[in-house]
């Protein structure tokens, strides 16, 4: 095990307060694209890592997405719609199946809420269930609503490497001695234009979880992947897959939606 980082068993708690939902509801905000004319120099890492702090953020979005869940009892599909503003504020509500939807949860800087509304009832989540699963997928609370800065929480080195021919950027995240996080070490694999395409989660020296991205597609002024797939590694044929439909930037909001009763405006809807 790294020295100075936590092991899952050490610590199950997550941070302070910032998005992947909202991360479902934050879509890949890639900046600007570095030049391939450096391909042999390493990009700035401070640079890199504000790409990879922004990546599910945006001003504001918009988007339509379906969520499907595949586990050794069975697989099911959620619709899902979500909004953000901000690094703050977002809110994420499920519209199909018919007995989950209106099933939302809401970031705003108060923290994170679920909302059940057969019982029209808003539950606070508190830090301590941030590395739950969310809606009974391999996603977590802090993955959809990632608490953690990788600038501040990290120490962090940039290297080229080249798998299957295909070379890399890899950025090795390890988390300083009081980060909130549960893994020991992050590693992230980027294309030479930063764009992600998979990102390994490791325990001690065992890779536990790996999420892959793909489906590269051009929306608005930027090249965003559209999939994403997670899978646990002690379960290979388990998986939860995402995929953006209709994905929306800086698109004009109420913000009175992410409040309790914009919330409940917005299920009904």
């Amino acid at each position: 095990m790294l020295a100075g980082c936590r092991s899952r068993e050490d610590s199950r708690t997550t941070s302070r307060g910032g998005v992947v939902l909202l991360a479902l509801a934050l879509l890949p905000a890639v900046a600007g694209s570095p030049s391939r004319g450096a391909a042999q120099e390493l990009p700035d890492l401070d640079d890199v890592l504000d790409h990879l702090d922004d990546l599910y953020r945006s001003t504001s979005s918009h988007a339509v997405m379906t969520m499907t869940v595949v586990r050794d009892r069975g697989e099911r599909s959620l619709s899902l719609e979500s909004w953000s503003q901000g690094t703050e504020e977002a809110l994420i509500v499920i519209r199909a199946p018919a007995r989950e939807a209106g099933t939302a949860t809401l970031r705003t800087d108060d923290g994170l809420w679920n909302y059940a509304p057969r019982a029209d009832r808003m539950i606070r989540i508190p830090s301590g269930l941030m590395s739950e699963s969310w809606m009974g997928s391999h996603f977590t609370n802090d993955d959809l609503l990632r608490e953690t800065s990788y600038r501040e929480d990290y120490g962090a080195s940039l290297d080229r490497v080249e798998e299957e021919g295909v070379p890399y950027l890899r950025v090795t995240l390890t988390p300083h001695p009081e980060a909130p996080v549960v893994y020991t070490r992050l590693d992230f694999f980027l294309t030479e234009e930063w764009i992600p395409v998979r990102w390994d989660y490791i325990d001690g020296d065992e890779v536990v979880r790996q999420i892959f991205f793909d489906r590269v597609e051009r929306v608005a002024d930027r090249e965003l992947p559209l999939r994403l797939v997670i899978r646990p590694t002690d379960a290979p044929e388990e998986r939860t897959e995402i995929f953006y439909e209709l994905p929306e930037l800086e698109v004009d909001l109420d913000r009175s939606m992410f409040t309790r009763q914009g919330l409940r405006r917005v299920v009904r809807d």
